[in-house]
């Protein structure tokens, strides 16, 4: 399923047949420690990105890397498997849940692992038809990570302030 037909999914209370990461395994897993922040606290953020030249694929400082999540992932059952842990963020004055990450960690029973989604300036912002460009917009954004957008594990908030 992709983003569009998600986002319509949740607008009309649909429940999908299969969300994006769906299957089957043998064991189960156990979601904790999530840590959401911002790489640098004490930079200032902008609404619009730094002005540079424009490269292909747009502005470079989109791509940014301005916030980190973290969460752990602890294989509970008796199996070895492979688990898709996802990262949806809620935008502020955006459709909710959009993704914007994902990795897949195949762990043996009573292993761990850190699985670590970085967030860009472009993952944070919305297009503004006024501006032409992709605006970070101040507020609280939700953070979640789960199996899927049906099956959501832990839960935080990433603040910023864009002046």
């Amino acid at each position: 399923m992709n983003l569009t037909n998600a986002t319509a999914f949740n607008k009309n209370n649909i429940t999908p047949r299969f969300s994006f990461g769906y299957g089957l395994t043998y064991t189960t897993f156990n979601y904790s420690s999530l840590s959401v922040r911002l790489n640098n606290p004490q930079a200032n953020l902008t609404r619009l990105p730094q002005a540079c030249t424009i490269e292909q694929g747009g502005n470079p400082r989109l791509f940014d890397n301005i916030a980190t999540v973290t969460a752990q992932i602890t294989n509970t059952g008796t199996v070895t498997a492979a688990e898709v842990a996802q990262l949806y963020i809620g935008i502020p004055g955006a459709p909710a849940n959009q993704l914007r990450g994902f990795e897949k960690e195949t762990l043996n029973p009573g292993q761990s692992t850190k699985v670590v989604f970085g967030l860009t300036r472009r993952d944070l912002s919305v297009w503004d038809v006024v501006e032409q460009q992709w605006v970070l917009q101040s507020g609280s954004y939700n953070v979640y990570v789960g199996k899927s957008v049906d099956d959501i594990m832990l839960t935080g908030t990433l603040s910023v302030t864009a002046a």
